[in-house]
């Protein structure tokens, strides 16, 4: 109880709750109309999450290159694990990022957007969230409603950010494993249906798959709007999809998917929400390999209408 009531704590103090956002302020998701009405202020950093083969002939004017590449590291045992707090420092002073900054961060196309998601993790875990946005919609909503792009490239110099407050938004197998059933927290999958409930035994092939014993079911592509699938829903319809899904305000969700990039589009969502979240980072993968409880596979439910 003691780690879930510190990792609770930690993460209530630094998203609120919900409801109870600043409406003056911006929120974790911008609209592109926010950001180009802040273009120009003077402590912006606009962070284009992608490639240089684009970024060189194509972004958002006053945008500097990132990687989200560089904010996973493999170990052995984890595919995706959290850099080292002061290897996220360096590469965001990299870019220019100050004490002061305002970060905004867009992906170049929606096959980032939860690459993106997982780079605002690392910012938020280095204690950056509540001055770190990511653009809705990213690069294609921006070129979609024809607001201006340029391929000039902009000078800066490297950034005074320096180490401050760690914030805890991972979690262990083995924490998970004695919280999961905790009144005061929900487990949620943020995979497809196929993988969440895995495919039953038949004549011609073995059983496979399943989740994480009692966890409850959010694929990441339902907070998307459907035929774009590089924006998120808006809020009403994300707070709705959170209650369905058995999400609480009041207690803390952990995230997880196949290998810790996609749920973190759950958990950028539920902090531009003020859910407090944490990412089981391991994720199905790890729980599989460490043989950890499982339900399933059983036959996909037929949706209704």
């Amino acid at each position: 109880m003691k780690f879930l009531a510190l990792a609770f704590l930690t993460v209530s103090l630094h998203t609120g709750c919900a409801g109870e956002k600043d409406p003056g302020a911006p929120g974790v998701l911008v609209s592109t109309e926010w950001l180009q009405n802040h273009l120009n202020d003077p402590d912006l950093v606009l962070l284009h999450s992608g490639t240089a083969e684009l970024f060189d002939t194509l972004h958002i004017p006053g945008a500097r290159l990132i990687s989200p590449y560089n904010f996973t590291v493999e170990e052995e045992s984890r595919r995706n694990e959290l850099p080292p707090p002061d290897s996220i420092i360096a590469l965001l002073q990299g870019v220019g990022v100050n004490v002061e900054s305002r970060i905004v961060l867009y992906y170049e196309a929606s096959g980032l957007l939860t690459r993106t998601s997982r780079l605002f993790l690392s910012l938020d875990h280095v204690g950056l969230g509540k001055q770190t946005s990511v653009l809705n919609g990213g690069l294609p909503a921006w070129q979609e409603e024809e607001r201006p792009t340029t391929d000039e490239v902009i000078e800066y110099s490297p950034g005074n950010l320096s180490p401050g407050g760690i914030e805890e938004v991972v979690l262990t197998s083995a924490a998970l494993d004695k919280q999961r059933w905790n009144a005061d927290v929900v487990v949620i999958d943020a995979r497809t249906d196929e993988e969440y409930f895995g495919r039953p035994e038949s004549a011609d092939t073995p059983a496979e798959g399943g989740h994480i014993e009692g966890a409850y079911f959010l694929p990441y592509q339902d907070l998307l709007v459907s035929d774009r699938p590089h924006m998120f829903r808006p809020d009403k319809e994300m707070l709705d999809l959170f209650q369905k899904a058995g999400m609480d305000p009041k207690k803390t969700t952990v995230v997880y998917c196949g290998s810790g990039i996609r749920a973190t589009a759950t958990y950028l969502a539920a902090r531009h929400l003020g859910y407090p979240a944490l990412l089981y980072d391991g994720s199905y993968e790890e729980w599989l390999r460490l043989d950890m409880p499982l339900t399933g596979p059983v036959t996909i439910p037929e949706k209704k209408d």
